[in-house]
């Protein structure tokens, strides 16, 4: 019984390795992203929903909400997909003013 205890013991450490692990990945994803963020408004509008769907992909697995973070990450594509457009839509030039 003592070998079961120990297999399960060397499990949850592995998982907490691997958890760990991620966490740093998705840091120094992150660092790496703010470091070669495009300048201009259209690169700010995609860097930040990318950053929230690396913070939130690394932190909701931890507490179990995997369907929260696919919401999210669905949320956050949305947004930079408004942002782009908002964007977009300010940079054509729109109808003369009338004179």
């Amino acid at each position: 019984m003592s070998s079961f205890a120990e297999l399960a013991a060397r499990k949850q450490l592995l998982v907490a390795e691997l958890d760990l692990q991620r966490m740093q990945m998705s840091l120094h994803a992150g660092q790496a992203r703010a470091a070669l963020r495009p300048a201009g408004m259209l690169g700010g509008a995609i860097a930040r929903p990318a950053a929230t769907i690396a913070l939130v992909d690394a932190v909701a697995p931890l507490f179990g909400f995997t369907r929260l973070a696919r919401v999210v990450r669905l949320a956050a594509l949305a947004l930079a997909a408004y942002r782009i457009a908002r964007v977009w839509r300010s940079r054509t030039p729109g109808p003369p003013p009338p004179a």
